[in-house]
């Protein structure tokens, strides 16, 4: 019974469903190849012999005295009464023929009047003359025992002034040396297909698990993403809770007597509006939006930098900043600026109160190249595979104390795939983190 449950949760499970889809269009393509090969080879191997009987077919009446000749003893029914019999030797031979072919005339009613020899084969072959025109495969049964032989053969009528009660010539080839290469062939090809077929189980299992592999991916991305976002929204959900029923117990007092809970609140509502922001904004990347391109000045990136002195003063630690941009470019100046804000406010985070963050930015022909480094706590080898999967937070207790939900990297990433460039993280001597950016730019 648990084996039987076994094999149908397997039978009912999405990978056997996207292995028997595999195997099923593999096994169709075997049979199909099998099929065209061996008709195509068929045909082929008796095109020779077909095309023979075809052009004799074409030109009977020119074939009558030949058959005539090589008949030992001719024998011509009488048409009118049928009574008579006369034997006489052939008049005419005007048409020569292989060696391998034969040819056996028939009077109006289908009697034989011609034979190659007393011992021929073809003595058994049963033809109907109302068959006429279309090629025929036949076996021939031995008259000693022996193996059969194979013949293709085709009727039809002919008249000869000569020989008046011939009406109607067989003209047989033997194939028998075809049959058996063919035999041999399909054996052959047969074979080979059914070790393709064994082979491809085990390509359709490869398949299957390899077509599967990013959609588990996607699904667990999924799944981890819904469980982290419902987490970091729960928590500030809570914090609102417990402080509305706070005020709620205390309906006498004034908002200056409630000041903490009250500012408690709106810095956790504060923190749920940049979650949510920066969810809809990873959204959007992953909708592929496309980049507005517009021409940036080097003294924009300056008005931004000078933004950031401004608040790297107000928090105790030292911003240093160049720009090297020494002529204008066009990238999206929406995204850029999200990019930048990005890794300075990581920066931020993760530096003490003696942090140093020193920003770089400069361009050359074809690339503009970003740099954002620090002497904060720094970033293990681990950690560094991980840092742009959404929600993940080198330290998450002190991430969280500084307002981050582990959603900038991912987006910072997003935003530079949009803009067809790339980002990369390394340590900083002796101390710190280093991010890095390359972005395509058009002059």
């Amino acid at each position: 019974m648990l084996k039987s449950n076994n094999v149908k949760r397997v039978l009912s499970s999405a990978g056997f469903e996207h292995f028997f889809h595999f195997f099923t269009v593999f096994s169709g393509i075997f049979i199909i190849m099998t099929t065209l090969i061996l008709q195509v080879m068929r045909t082929g191997l008796y095109a020779s012999p077909d095309s023979s009987l075809t052009a004799i077919a074409k030109n009977a009446d020119q074939y009558v005295a030949l058959a005539m000749a090589r008949t030992i003893t001719v024998t011509e029914t009488d048409s009118s009464d049928g009574d008579n019999d006369t034997t006489y030797e052939p008049k005419v031979s005007i048409a020569k023929v292989s060696p391998n072919i034969d040819l056996i005339l028939f009077d109006k009613k289908g009697n034989r009047l011609t034979e190659n020899t007393s011992f021929s084969k073809l003595q058994n072959l049963d033809v109907d003359v109302r068959k006429r025109g279309t090629i025929i495969s036949a076996t021939v049964p031995s008259l000693f025992g022996q193996e059969n032989e194979h013949y293709h053969y085709i009727t039809v009528k002919v008249h000869d002034n000569n020989y008046p009660n011939v009406r109607y010539m067989t003209i047989a080839v033997n194939v028998e040396q075809l049959v058996a290469a063919n035999e041999r062939y399909e054996r052959i090809i047969i074979t080979l297909m059914v070790i393709f077929w064994i082979v491809s189980i085990g390509a359709s299992i490869y398949l299957a698990m390899w077509t599967r592999k990013p959609i588990i991916e996607s699904y667990e991305k999924q799944k981890s993403f819904v469980e982290n976002a419902s987490h970091e929204l729960r928590t500030p959900l809570s914090v609102l809770q417990n402080r509305l029923e706070v005020l709620l117990r205390k309906p006498n007092e004034t908002i200056l007597d409630n000041f903490e809970n009250l500012a408690s609140s709106l810095e956790e509502v504060r923190n749920m509006r940049l979650l949510t922001t920066n969810l809809l904004n990873l959204a959007r990347r992953d909708d592929g939006i496309k980049p507005e391109l517009t021409q940036i000045t080097p003294e924009e990136i300056e008005t931004i930098f000078e933004n950031y002195s401004l608040i790297a003063e107000e928090s105790g630690k030292q911003f240093n900043s160049e720009n090297l941009v020494a002529r204008p470019f066009r990238s999206d100046r929406t995204l850029l600026k999200q990019v930048m804000t990005i890794l300075f406010d990581n920066a931020m985070k993760y530096t003490g109160d003696d942090g140093v963050i020193d920003f770089t930015i400069k361009t050359n022909d074809r690339t503009l190249i970003l740099s954002v480094a620090d002497n904060g706590y720094g970033i293990s080898d681990a950690d560094k595979k991980k840092i742009f999967d959404r929600f993940y937070r080198v330290d998450k207790a002190r991430t969280r104390q500084q307002g981050g939900f582990g959603l900038g990297l991912s987006l910072a990433q997003q935003i530079v795939k949009s803009l067809k460039g790339s980002i990369t993280v390394k340590d900083n001597t002796p101390q710190g983190t280093i991010f890095e950016v390359k972005l395509p730019i058009n002059k």
